[in-house]
């Protein structure tokens, strides 16, 4: 059977603070999955594709021998901070759609804070938003 070539990888994570470290991890985890790679691969992969200040994170942390441990690691350096999921929280209720946003734009927006919620409740976290008169 031929590889299909048109899978995109999940790119390189230099652990800024404009990146979302959940929504990496949970694509990484994903792509090595579809490819079937063994454990040994996929923390051959994360040495590759962690650049910058998470490379080097990666470098000066205690030995990572195993995917849970370094899921546990990254997740413990590069989480979504809370404060960040109530500002979702705050988007959720106060957006409005611009003039120039068409409904499948101001949609998606939604979806990715609905995936982040999700994501957070699974991991054992629970997040309550209300919405005040």
């Amino acid at each position: 059977m031929k590889e299909d070539k048109t899978i995109i990888g999940p790119g390189t994570f230099a652990g800024t603070t404009g990146e979302d470290g959940d929504r990496w991890l949970k694509h990484f985890e994903h792509y090595c999955a579809y490819k079937g790679y063994p454990e040994a691969k996929q923390l051959a992969l994360c040495k590759v594709l962690l650049t910058g200040s998470a490379a080097i994170w990666l470098d000066t942390s205690d030995e990572t021998n195993s995917m849970a441990s370094f899921k546990t690691k990254f997740n413990k350096r590069h989480k979504t901070p809370e404060i960040i999921k109530y500002r979702s929280a705050k988007e959720i209720f106060s957006r409005r759609q611009r003039e120039d946003e068409c409904a499948d734009d101001y949609y998606i927006v939604y979806a990715k804070i609905g995936y982040k919620r999700r994501y957070h409740r699974q991991q054992g976290h629970s997040v309550r938003y209300t919405k005040r008169a």
